[in-house]
This record gives structure tokens, C-alpha cells and sequence, in this order.
């Protein structure tokens, strides 16, 4: 599978700009892909410094990325802005969200902008969420789905305390009218320790939707849910192994199978983030998430990759985007070090969706 990838970067760490990840992207009507991220500023890349939304757009399918601009700036009470999300409405309407993590991280405000000319300008639309106690996140796997009925759905993770320290719950809103208002589903969805977070949703031909979660307890965790999105099923392991990291599920247009991306890797308790973030592998289901075939590595080496998201172009690629950073980890062989929060890439892998079935 290696050999049938091609990669590009995205955005490129530099000495003023450590980290580079959390990705969007969406195809234009005429073609071209708009993608948004977080890019970090000054000297440090840790989840709470400074980093503001910007833009780049693709002419040739993703292989080469320019016109980078900033999109969304941090307000004085802001730490940052951070985990974009895109959404193209069948009237052409772009939605993006954005979180602004305020200062002290135990407090977020989620909102949304729309732009009726592919991207060029933007207007505030609404906040999702406002001033919570407590941290609530999308984190890695920022996405909003539009569903066969025209919801907008948007999971997210919460909880009551600090972010790095908070026991997580997962929960949702939806819109049924584009955007302009959000309701809390009444459903949740936890797990035992740190709990469960960052999840990420498809909706299969049958309407069902599936959804993976992060968690701290070996495997990619998956449930169900039969009306829109409201409420879930009990999370249950999918039976693939993987450290605490971010996952990214997808069904594959024109076909009833579903597309996972996620670290294979073994758990090891006794690590900080229960293992190692390589490689990047993808799974596929034809039969709604009960088994799950590897079809192979999308990015392997002695690097973490993770914060994932994917879309599908219309000629039938996908566009994978992920984070890339080299894992201290291979090298102090003895100890048990960070992960790094500099000299963080942001990536791209394109590749046929055919050589996935």
C-alpha cells in the first residue's frame, strides 16, 4: 500500500512556528481544496500556547498547497484558537468551527463562520457552546458531519475540570438549520479512566451512525447510534489495538464500507500516553464496524502521527492529513520521555480510495 501513496506537506515547522496540525479540508466547486489548521506562533507548540486559524488552498489535488492566510485570530482572552473544522453545504455555503481555549484551560467557547464565496471572506455565525466550566474539546479529530436528513452534527469531549487532568465524556450538538442554531443531544458516551474523547463520526447507507473514540484502555472503542446522532450505545472495542491516541472513521463514498485510520501500535501501560503514536494504519469494514481488515500503513517510522482527519474528492482520492513529529522516544531508548511540541508538520497523503476495498 506504501507504494501507491504520494505525500506533501502541508505546513512546514520553523524556528517561530513549532507546531502545524488539526487539519480540515474541503473540495471547491471548481475543484480546488481549501485547507484549515491551527498553526502555532513564538517559541513553544504545548495545547495551550499561541495558535490562530489559517488557510492554504490546492490547485492539483493536494500535492502542492500556497495563498497561506490567517483566518481567525485569538481574542485578550484567549490562550489560543485552535481545531478547525469544514463543512461545504450542498448550497455551497462553507461552515467552519473553531475553539477558543480561554486562558487557565478550564473553559472553551465553540463557534462557527460561514463564507458564501469558497473561503475568501468569512462571517461569524453563532457560538455552538459559550464560557463552559470546565474544558469541553473536539481535540484531534475535528470534523463537522452532514448527514443524509441535512442535520450538522458535531461530536465533542467535556468534562468539569482542567484539560489536562478531567475525566472526559463525549457528547453532541446538531443543527437542522444549517448552522444558524444548536441543540445539546441528550445522549453521552463515557469509558473508565481518563474516559473517552475525541471522537469522530460516519454515517453508514442504513442512516446508523459510527463512531470511534480515544481512549486509555488498548483499543479503538466504537458505538452506534439509530436517530441522528441523539443517543449512543455502549462503546465497545473494536478489536483493534492502540495507545491513547487520536482516530478518525469514514464511510468510503459509492460503497458500503467504512474507512478507519488510527496507530497501530501495542499498549504499554507503563508509558505515558499508553504507547507509541507509529505507525498510521487504516482498517476497513464491510459490515458496519463489526471486523475490521488492515489494508496498511499509511505513515510509518520512528515519528508520532496522529491528530488525523480525511476527506474524498470527487475523482476519487483521499486526502488524509495528520500530524507528523519526531518521537523522542526512539532515541532515549531507557526513559520515557514527552512527546515533542516543536517541529511538529503538517502532512497530506493522497491516495486512490480503490486501492482500499
Amino acid at each position: 500500500m506504501m507504494n501507491t501513496i504520494k505525500y506533501a506537506t502541508i505546513a512546514k515547522s520553523s524556528a517561530n512556528n513549532p507546531r502545524n496540525d488539526t487539519a480540515s479540508v474541503a473540495e471547491l466547486e471548481d475543484g480546488t481544496l481549501l485547507a484549515v489548521w491551527h498553526k502555532y506562533d513564538g517559541s513553544f507548540g504545548s495545547d495551550f500556547d499561541l495558535c490562530r486559524i489559517y488557510a492554504k488552498t490546492s490547485m492539483d489535488g493536494g500535492m502542492t498547497w500556497g495563498r497561506e492566510r490567517m483566518l481567525i485570530d485569538v481574542n485578550p482572552e484567549d490562550h489560543n484558537v485552535q481545531a478547525p473544522g469544514l463543512c461545504l453545504l450542498p448550497n455551497g455555503t462553507l461552515i467552519l468551527h473553531c475553539l477558543r481555549g480561554h486562558r487557565g484551560g478550564s473553559s472553551s467557547t465553540m463557534e462557527a463562520h460561514v463564507s458564501k464565496d469558497g473561503g475568501e471572506t468569512w462571517e461569524f455565525l453563532t457560538h455552538i457552546w459559550e464560557r463552559t466550566k470546565g474544558q469541553w474539546l473536539q481535540g484531534g479529530a475535528n470534523h463537522i458531519n452532514l448527514l443524509s436528513s441535512g442535520r450538522l452534527l458535531l461530536p465533542f469531549h467535556f468534562g468539569t475540570g482542567h484539560q489536562g487532568g478531567q475525566h472526559n465524556e463525549i457528547g453532541c450538538y446538531f443543527s437542522d438549520d444549517d448552522g444558524f442554531t444548536w441543540t445539546r443531544a441528550a445522549g453521552t458516551v463515557d469509558l473508565p479512566m481518563r474516559g473517552a474523547m475525541e471522537s469522530s463520526v460516519a454515517e453508514m447507507s442504513d442512516g446508523r451512525l459510527l463512531m470511534s473514540i480515544r481512549s486509555q484502555l488498548g483499543a479503538v472503542f466504537l458505538c452506534a447510534s439509530m436517530d441522528g446522532g441523539n443517543t449512543w450505545s455502549l462503546p465497545q472495542t473494536s478489536g483493534l489495538k492502540s495507545p491513547e491516541s487520536c482516530t478518525c472513521v469514514r464511510r468510503i463514498p459509492g460503497i458500503d464500507a467504512l474507512l478507519l485510520l488510527w496507530n497501530d501500535s501495542q499498549y504499554e501501560p507503563g508509558k505515558h500516553h499508553f504507547g507509541r503514536r507509529t505507525p498510521l494504519s487504516a482498517a476497513v469494514s464491510t459490515d458496519g464496524g463489526e471486523s475490521w481488515r488492515k489494508v496498511g500503513n499509511i505513515a510509518e517510522g520512528p515519528n508520532e502521527y496522529t491528530n488525523l482527519n480525511c476527506m474524498f474528492t470527487k475523482s476519487g482520492k483521499a486526502i488524509i492529513t495528520y500530524m507528523q513529529v519526531e518521537d523522542p522516544a526512539f532515541q532515549e531508548l531507557e526513559s520515557d520521555p514527552p512527546f515533542k511540541r516543536t517541529g511538529i508538520d503538517l502532512m497530506a497523503a493522497v491516495l486512490d480510495t480503490a486501492i482500499m476495498v
